[in-house]
């Protein structure tokens, strides 16, 4: 496991590297080389907050008084802390945090370099497109080719939207086709099931009337037979 020395050597190599990016940052003279310069010191900043959360879990897990003695020699902040043990946790606790303001500062320099720098690529790629010792007339003449090719862009865009929605209206109206048909049979045999349906109404209806009958007719035999046998 680290200790506290390598931990602090660590952080001061990637400021070294961080800090000579953000003063390159501000030379660099295209969009390309701008988000170039931009990602290496988006690595180094990554690089500084693994670190600081390397401290960070090393001072939950390791006895801080065992390592107190490198405090005094690398600490960015403060003057040299006594060498009572008891206070070397605390001391490192407090160089962390110290670090953890200075990566806020380096992240808040960045991007006002980084905005910078960008302002600075488009003044000069307006200057570079319009100023100089180019003319009125051939200005006039880039803005209307700048024109002509939005508008040209326009109507590639506007041809692709309609070529998408007519592929979409084709395959639609296939879709449709390869439906009605089976609608279509559904119908019939939706009709054919309402004309068995209406079979078997008529089933019933016949059916009740004559178990009604029958009710009937048993009625009177029970009748006429207790009438006979009191006879």
């Amino acid at each position: 496991m680290n200790d506290i020395q390598n931990y602090l050597n660590d952080l001061l190599t990637i400021d070294c590297e961080v800090q000579k990016n953000l003063q390159h940052l501000l030379l660099v003279a295209s969009g390309d080389a701008l988000e170039a310069k931009s990602n290496e010191i988006k690595r180094g900043i990554r690089e500084f907050k693994e670190k600081l959360n390397e401290m960070k879990d090393f001072t939950e897990s390791f006895n801080i008084n065992e390592s107190g003695s490198f405090l005094s020699k690398f600490t960015r902040s403060s003057p040299q802390s006594d060498s009572d043990s008891s206070s070397s946790k605390e001391v490192f606790i407090n160089q962390l945090q110290i670090e953890k303001e200075h990566l806020s500062n380096i992240e808040n320099r960045f991007r006002n370099a980084y905005l910078s720098a960008k302002i600075k690529i488009e003044q000069s790629e307006r200057e570079s497109l319009f100023g100089g010792n180019v003319s009125q007339e051939q200005i006039e003449v880039k803005k209307r080719n700048l024109t002509s090719q939005m508008l040209v862009k326009k109507n590639n865009d506007l041809t692709s939207k309609f070529n998408e929605v007519n592929r979409q209206l084709k395959w639609t109206q296939n879709q449709t086709s390869d439906i009605l048909p089976v609608l279509k049979e559904s119908s019939n045999s939706i009709k054919n099931v309402q004309q068995d349906f209406g079979l078997m109404k008529s089933s019933i209806s016949e059916g009740r009337r004559l178990l009604v009958r029958l009710g009937r007719r048993e009625f009177t035999d029970k009748t006429i037979t207790i009438l006979y046998c009191e006879n």
